[in-house]
């Protein structure tokens, strides 16, 4: 993975998008209109991780329902932070909670054969929730797309993920503009979830 560094960008997401290159990756150290889930705006703290990077379909585990990537690179991106000894969990669908704080997001887009993936994370904030500690970027992205080449199933991450589920249950998320109580929520084998028999994925 090809990793470069902009002191700023409006959206990491936007900008690969746009140049849509296979398996580069662009961080910014700060992002003036950077996206979040449903188009929402990121906003950018103190301090924090911006970055998105793109990949081919193909590359990605076959096992893998592309509704769930988010899932996916979510769940290896927690792993990574909770081996730097970091308590996080992945809520369903994309967000990263310390806690009962959300720190960061994860945002997945398809285009052509290409899958783009964004992912942002709060170091320091005195107004979000956040990491608590600032890291070394290139070291930490390292690690992650270390991770994310050694992993060939969707299974590794959904069996690890499922075990940690119940953790969502005190949640809710956003479809369609509503909000809806993750309580009842079943989550079956592809990484959607039944919820009172109406089946909903995370990339929707």
């Amino acid at each position: 993975m090809e990793i470069i560094f902009y002191d700023c960008l409006e959206s990491t997401q936007s900008f690969l998008l746009n140049v849509l290159k296979n398996n580069l990756c662009v961080v910014a150290l700060r992002q003036t209109k950077g996206i979040g889930s449903r188009g929402n705006q990121w906003d950018t703290v103190e301090s924090g991780l911006y970055f998105s990077f793109c990949v081919e379909k193909k590359q990605l585990p076959c096992d893998l329902k592309i509704q769930s990537a988010s899932i996916f690179f979510g769940f290896i991106f927690k792993e990574v932070l909770y081996e730097a000894g970091f308590d996080v969990w992945l809520k369903w669908p994309n967000d990263i909670y310390l806690k009962d704080a959300k720190i960061g997001g994860v945002l997945v887009n398809v285009k052509q054969d290409k899958v783009v993936c964004g992912i942002g994370l709060n170091f320091l904030s005195q107004s979000f929730g956040c990491l608590g500690e600032e890291l070394e970027r290139k070291e930490f992205l390292s690690l992650f797309f270390e991770k994310l080449k050694n992993t060939q199933e969707w299974k590794q991450i959904f069996s690890k993920y499922k075990i940690e589920f119940y953790k969502n249950l005190n949640f809710s998320f956003h479809d369609q503009d509503k909000v809806i109580s993750l309580k009842k929520a079943f989550l079956l084998d592809d990484g959607s979830i039944d919820l009172c028999g109406k089946i909903i994925y995370s990339l929707r």
